[in-house]
């Protein structure tokens, strides 16, 4: 309904308000005074009535009500007729016509069409992601936000084809935000190694968070850097639009074919060591860089598994290596595995690299590059409450090492509190632990029976001294590197653990590596099988695994503590 409220004298004779919500539905005409247009309104606000004033005179402005301010004080058309002047319609009928379709039309609906259209919007922008941020030639957009600052969404700049007899880049992986640290370690080891590390003979960068390429084929390929991951050596490059063909292209590049006379060297010779591998000796990892850090659900992840099953399908009709053997309950490695990587620079270009693994040990399932784990990552979190977060640390570096202690394995942890490393012990092996720390330990582990409390120095204690208890040593004290080494070497020296787990913390946020070789070198003068790594964990500081070379430790089965972060085949 609509009302044209017309504006009359004051203290005119007008109608009740009443009266004007008897008539029919339709437009109507009110004269009436000011009191009149401001009681008709209220009751049009609560009634959702369509009110449109004509006139000067009302002053308040109401919710709900149209103003059209115009110098009228009559009009031909009469208090309770409808509209009969013709000439009068012909010159408000633009006026009705908005009226009508005001007064018709559902604001409240077309507001819930819009929420539901804008929510509809943003689950298909969520679910689209991924194929959002592209460009057609297959690079991430960059976001740019209301500070100017620019986040690297994808691997830029995207690597060259690979060419015959061309060079062949090696990749490396690392914790995110240490990317630089790793080609500072790279570019130390090249230099000592007698390689030209120059701007010009020695090319290292940083593609994306946590993956760092090297140029040049200068690196062996048993290569180990502290601050990697994952290796990927003498990788190929290739290109192509479907699935399938970026398949193709892989095996191509990589072992090549029989029929094809011009081939590369090393092609031909990856062919031949792929068909004298046992069977089940070849393992396959599909990878995207979003996994470098650690995101769960890394763009791109889709696709690449695609291409390892399609991989996997190919390879399994020519080479044994890549069938399947049955399994007999056991995580025996095969001998002399082979590991396949590939990973997505962009939906259309790859990069591969086939190798074999080296036992690295102490375990006889430490390899490197790591075959357990793809890009070195193991999901090492416990939904329990624990002392503190520490004890990621130490459940990446038994992973790593491969060995565990036993039942009869007595732990020596130097500076336990709270007891982060002290949970872990006890937890998954439930073995006997002597802690030792200035403070105590958490509650819990205080009332355990099988934790032993010290309170003490960690850097002067001494074990018991007993010829058949095998001894582990774990440390994650604060302290100087000078402190770390005197650690380590008086531990050796003695031979009071047949392996040991010890952190080193830096100072500032570059490593100390002067000091880092200096305590690998002490070590390993002293008959102990040495390994330092920068887990994903760890912060500003490394994690030396220490053996012993003549004592055969426990092997860890698989999944003990960690699990692979991403899948492989």
């Amino acid at each position: 309904m609509i009302i044209l409220l017309l504006p009359a004298e004051p203290w005119s004779d007008v109608r009740s308000v009443e009266s004007v919500w008897n008539v029919e539905c339709g437009v109507w005409s009110v004269e009436c005074d000011i009191m009149m247009c401001v009681r008709v309104c209220e009751r049009a606000a609560r009634k959702c009535v369509i009110c449109i004033y004509l006139g000067t005179y009302l002053s308040t402005k109401i919710s709900k009500v149209w103003y059209i301010h115009t110098p009228v004080h009559s009009c031909p058309l009469s208090t309770r007729s409808p509209i009969s002047n013709l000439q009068y319609v012909s010159i408000m009928s633009p006026l009705f016509l908005v009226s009508f379709l005001l007064a018709t039309s559902n604001r409240e609906g077309r507001r819930h069409k819009d929420s539901l259209l804008k929510s509809r919007r943003v689950r298909e922008d969520r679910d689209n992601l991924g194929r959002n941020r592209y460009t057609r030639d297959g690079i991430k957009k960059k976001s740019v936000d209301d500070g100017s600052t620019q986040r690297q969404e994808g691997v830029l700049p995207l690597p060259d084809l690979t060419i015959l007899n061309g060079p062949r880049p090696t990749y490396f992986t690392c914790r995110h935000g240490y990317e630089d640290t790793l080609i500072d370690e790279i570019k130390r080891y090249a230099s000592l190694a007698g390689a030209k590390c120059v701007d010009r003979d020695f090319v290292a960068t940083s593609p994306y968070p946590g993956l760092v390429r090297v140029d040049n084929d200068i690196l062996p390929k048993d290569y180990d850097p502290t601050y990697a991951l994952q290796c990927m050596p003498q990788c190929v490059v290739v290109s192509s639009e479907s699935i399938k063909g970026i398949a193709r292209e892989v095996l191509s590049a990589l072992i090549g074919d029989e029929t094809e006379g011009d081939v590369d060297e090393r092609t031909r010779l990856l062919r031949k060591q792929l068909l004298k591998a046992e069977k089940g000796s070849l393992i396959i990892h599909p990878l995207v860089p979003g996994m470098c850090k650690g995101q769960a659900k890394p763009v791109m992840q889709h696709r690449s598994s695609k291409i390892g099953e399609e991989l996997s399908k190919i390879l399994r009709q020519t080479f044994p290596a890549a069938r399947k053997t049955r399994s007999d309950g056991s995580d025996r490695m095969q001998k002399d595995p082979l590991l396949l990587q590939v990973m997505l620079q962009s939906p259309s270009i790859a990069v591969a690299s086939l190798t074999k693994c080296q036992c690295v040990g102490p375990g006889e399932s430490a390899y490197w590059p790591n075959l357990r784990y793809p890009l070195g990552l193991a999901k090492v979190d416990i939904e329990e409450r624990m002392p503190s977060s520490a004890y990621r640390k130490l459940m990446e570096s038994v992973e790593c090492m491969g060995v565990c202690p036993t039942q009869t394995t007595v732990v020596v942890d130097l500076g336990a509190c709270p007891g982060g490393w002290t949970s872990v012990m006890r937890r998954y092996f439930d073995c006997r632990v002597i802690a030792v720390d200035r403070s105590e330990l958490d509650p819990v582990l205080m009332k355990d029976p099988m934790t032993t409390f010290i309170k003490g120095d960690a850097f002067v204690y001494e074990p018991p001294s007993k010829d058949d208890v095998d001894y582990w040593m774990i440390s994650d004290v604060i302290a100087y590197p000078e402190r770390a080494t005197e650690l380590l070497t008086r531990w050796c020296t003695n031979k009071w653990a047949s392996n040991m787990i010890v952190t080193m913390k830096f100072q500032g946020n570059e490593p100390d590596f002067d000091e880092l070789n200096t305590a690998v070198q002490s070590v390993e003068k002293l008959g102990y099988h040495c390994r330092v790594k920068h887990f994903f964990n760890n912060k500003n500081e490394v994690t030396f695994m220490v053996s012993r070379s003549d004592i055969m430790p426990a092997t860890l089965a698989l999944g003990n503590l960690g699990t692979p972060m991403f899948s492989s085949m």
